[in-house]
């Protein structure tokens, strides 16, 4: 356990990916579930109006990602109104997720301090994270991996950048 303990330390909260995106099917997508997106909820009834989303898009691209990405984890795509700043938190009921950003700007998140850029990314989001949104909407598929830690993902995910 201590060598497990000491990987963890020193593990970075964000590992690249260079899965061969088709952004234009994405993009499509998107704009089909964002018929059905709502604002994001939390406990007692707090809405983020200005954070949308659509849970569980169902289609042959997406199940393809996840298999080729050797991930299991439940698809929904998230739409950022411009100029919203997301504030610091840890996700309940999520350990961690793969990103895509299908939007053109790519804002960092914020991750325990430090900004961090990516066009697709493994996250670790037991750590403290956020995002402060520029001027336009910023559009994500994520897909949320609830119950695997972000070290054991991390070591079976296909596509990882080596850092």
């Amino acid at each position: 356990m201590l060598y497990l303990y000491e990987i963890n330390k020193s593990m970075k909260p964000l590992i690249h990916l260079n899965y061969p995106i088709n952004k234009d099917i994405l993009l499509l997508e998107s704009d089909k579930a964002r018929e059905n997106a709502k604002p994001w909820e939390g406990g007692n009834d707090y809405k983020i109006e200005e954070w949308l989303v659509s849970y569980n898009p169902k289609s042959d691209y997406i199940s393809k990602i996840m298999r080729e990405l050797n991930i299991v984890g439940k698809p929904r795509f998230f739409y950022m109104k411009p100029n919203f700043t997301l504030k610091p938190h840890k996700d309940f009921g999520t350990e961690c997720a793969v990103n895509i950003l299908l939007s053109d700007e790519t804002v960092p998140i914020n991750i325990e301090g430090i900004d961090y850029h990516y066009s697709q990314a493994l996250i670790n989001l037991q750590k403290e994270h956020s995002v402060v949104n520029d001027n336009k909407e910023r559009i994500i598929l994520k897909f949320s991996i609830p119950d695997i830690s972000f070290e054991q993902v991390a070591s079976e995910i296909n596509y990882a950048v080596p850092s």
